[in-house]
């Protein structure tokens, strides 16, 4: 769908500043003032609650990345938010690009009203919880369990409808088309790492949703909602060296996930597909605690808005998507 009043400007896969984001979740989930590349003002995130939830048998903790352990755990469902919760207080996202394992705010130049990442710049590391989400999920039980991101999980746009040809019925809808700004969750990326090994251990480089592709030329946006392949199913990003890198399959990346068969009847259901095994219950070893009657694990969770993607555009700005993330245990092969 097309508009031909939008500016003059192109920002290439960059994003103008002020893109608000909202997570309703089921593990983890984050209302933020996004900030792609152009705006260097501090904006305090707000309205934050996190409620995460566990299969029967599980106890969990969260805490934010490099936080001490948790002391207590719990069942079922809990509710973080920032009254309770402050790792959580000063959470913006703004200028990321990486793989999940690692994050980095590039520096940018204007070429011919566009956007550039330049690699003779000087980049800096963004933070986590101010930069981007990034979360220590601590997993605890007295059977030893194979734990996964369950196949069912969701990050999907709150609008049920994404474009129609004369943007009637939008929830959302973008100023620059035919369009909601929700389908700014094209841009959105979720991995699970575990940082205690060197080099880190990636369990899931999560693309939610393939099927979005926004395209600029001069003053018009044109969004397509259901792209079946193409260069939506890659992940594109800059390397600790500046080079630019694509993830296009699990041969690329074995924690790089994809749902290539999301459509149904026409549809796409932006569900993770399979389930993602991202950590394995064991005793605790060499700590004077194998005694503990617990097997547990611990990973960390980093949750983004990937600049280089087609999505991190000003068109969407404002844009909301909800996701949910389902904990799944499996029993621990020998």
């Amino acid at each position: 769908m097309k508009n031909s009043t939008a500016p003059n400007r192109k920002t290439g896969r960059m994003i103008a500043k002020n893109l608000i984001v909202l997570f309703t979740v089921a593990l983890a989930g984050f209302c933020g003032i996004q900030a792609w590349f152009t705006d260097k003002n501090s904006v305090d995130a707000n309205g934050i609650e996190v409620e995460c939830q566990a299969p029967d048998g599980i106890e969990i903790a969260v805490v934010g990345h490099g936080a001490p352990a948790p002391t207590a755990y719990k069942t079922g469902n809990i509710t973080l938010s920032k009254a309770n919760c402050n790792f959580l207080d000063k959470l913006q996202l703004t200028e990321i690009t990486g793989d999940g394992t690692y994050f980095s705010k590039p520096s940018l130049i204007q070429s011919g009203g566009q956007a550039h990442v330049n690699p003779d710049g000087e980049w800096s590391k963004p933070t986590e919880n101010l930069h981007y989400l990034s979360f220590d999920l601590y997993i605890r039980a007295k059977s030893q369990y194979n734990i996964s991101i369950g196949k069912k999980s969701t990050i999907k746009p709150d609008a049920p409808q994404l474009t129609t040809q004369d943007g009637t019925g939008i929830k959302n809808k973008s100023k620059y088309g035919n369009f909601s700004r929700d389908s700014v969750v094209g841009a959105v990326r979720f991995s699970v790492v575990d940082y205690k090994q060197d080099p880190p251990s990636k369990k899931l480089l999560w693309l939610p949703a393939p099927n979005i592709l926004l395209k600029q030329e001069t003053d018009e946006y044109t969004l397509s909602d259901n792209m079946p392949s193409g260069v939506s199913y890659s992940h594109v990003y800059y390397d600790t060296k500046k080079a630019q890198q694509t993830i296009s399959d699990s041969k690329t990346d074995s924690a790089f996930v994809v749902n290539k068969d999301g459509f149904v009847d026409g549809k796409f259901t932006y569900e993770l597909g399979k389930n993602q095994t991202i950590a394995r219950l064991e005793k605790p070893s060499g700590t004077g605690q194998e005694d503990d009657q617990f097997f547990s694990a611990m990973v960390t969770c980093n949750m983004w808005i990937e600049g280089e993607d087609a999505e991190a555009r000003l068109a969407l700005v404002n844009g909301k998507f909800n996701v949910n993330l389902v904990l799944t245990k499996e029993t621990k092969e020998s």
